[in-house]
């Protein structure tokens, strides 16, 4: 998975150096003849430097290990089985808010944008008296102290609420050039900062202990929180399917990031005789990466005698987080897992 995504990365680079060199050729070629195309400069309208977008985006999550936070093991005198617990989470609304500049010199432009999402995922379980394990290392302890124990107290009933707050803040600079008259590439460098809170809420009743150890109810809270910012470097194609008085275009973005990050996490089970047992974790300093795509749509529209553009986007984005979820775990140990956003993203664009 690691060679494949600095792979990928390392791709993306590539692109956008041959793009550059692509870029210096497309000036000799306008002066050496006039009639062959410039593909360093878009013909499309005589806009003003500024633009502003807001994209309403419907994402839905999934993560390694929110598949298996509890495991529900029965057996008679024959069989047995073990059914994995998974964390199922919704389709939420978020958005993108964002400004750009187009330079007059050479045709580069640059923009800044705000990124807002967040999830939540829940499950419950009831079964037979203590069958129900949990998967968190702070139930584990109870009862446990020394770790000698196979597992933590079995349950009859248990139910968790996991929630993910993603903030996200882009920087690019880039250059579009029109490889051929249908065909634009859009190739960028800049900067990516993200904050991701993840808090899991989970509660476990009626254990299947002895009674001077009996309690009703325990919980148990965790928190992964990472913080990130490094470089990214990306391409956006733009192919031209229908051009009259507006355009309609098909539309395939890739970029990837290389993030400095730092995780801290909190790990306490508590139940009410009282008992608590706190799980020292310690923070995490260490790389990151992302990876992301967008393909769909693209509608423009020019008006004021094309001194103005007004364009909508609609399509499919995918956001991999890689080595996201870090916290440890009774079954896993320490996790490496990643975290996948994906879902519907519509953009608004107004140039003026």
């Amino acid at each position: 998975m690691k060679i494949r995504q600095f792979f990928i990365i390392f791709t993306t680079t590539v692109f956008f150096i041959l793009s550059l060199n692509a870029m210096d050729s497309s000036v000799n070629i306008k002066e050496s003849n006039d009639e062959l195309l410039n593909i360093s400069v878009n013909n499309s309208i005589n806009s003003k430097d500024f633009n502003v977008f807001a994209n309403f985006i419907f994402w839905t999550a999934k993560e390694a290990s929110a598949d298996c936070w509890a495991e529900v093991i029965t057996s008679d005198s024959s069989t047995s089985s073990n059914d994995i617990q998974q964390v199922h989470f919704g389709w939420d609304p978020g958005f993108k808010v964002g400004v750009g500049y187009k330079m007059n010199q050479d045709q580069w432009d640059t923009q800044l944008y705000y990124t807002w999402f967040h999830t939540r995922g829940n499950d419950y379980i009831s079964s037979n008296p203590g069958t129900i394990h949990s998967t968190f290392l702070g139930n584990f302890y109870i009862n446990n102290a020394d770790g000698s124990g196979l597992s933590g107290p079995a349950y009859q009933k248990a139910s968790i609420d996991w929630t993910i707050k993603l903030n996200m803040i882009d920087w690019e600079l880039g250059r579009k050039f029109w490889f051929t008259k249908s065909l634009a590439l859009h190739t960028f460098l800049g900067l990516k900062g993200a904050w991701i809170d993840q808090s899991i809420h989970s509660k476990w009743q009626n254990p299947d202990l002895p009674i001077n150890d009996f309690f009703y109810v325990g919980i148990e809270n965790l928190k992964n929180n990472y913080r990130g910012i490094g470089p990214k470097v990306g391409i956006n194609t733009k192919w031209n399917l229908f051009s009259n008085q507006s355009q309609f275009y098909f539309l395939g973005d890739f970029s990837g990031s290389i993030m400095w990050g730092h995780w801290s996490f909190f790990d306490v089970f508590q139940n009410d005789l009282p008992q608590q047992v706190s799980v020292d974790l310690q923070n995490i300093n260490g790389g990151s990466s992302m990876l992301q795509m967008f393909m769909g749509f693209e509608w423009d529209s020019n008006f004021s005698q094309k001194q103005h553009r007004f364009s909508t986007k609609l399509g499919y984005e995918m956001q991999f987080w890689l080595d996201q979820l870090q916290f440890y775990s009774f079954t896993g140990g320490r996790l490496v897992n990643e975290l996948t956003l994906q879902g519907g993203t519509l953009e608004f664009y107004f140039n003026f």
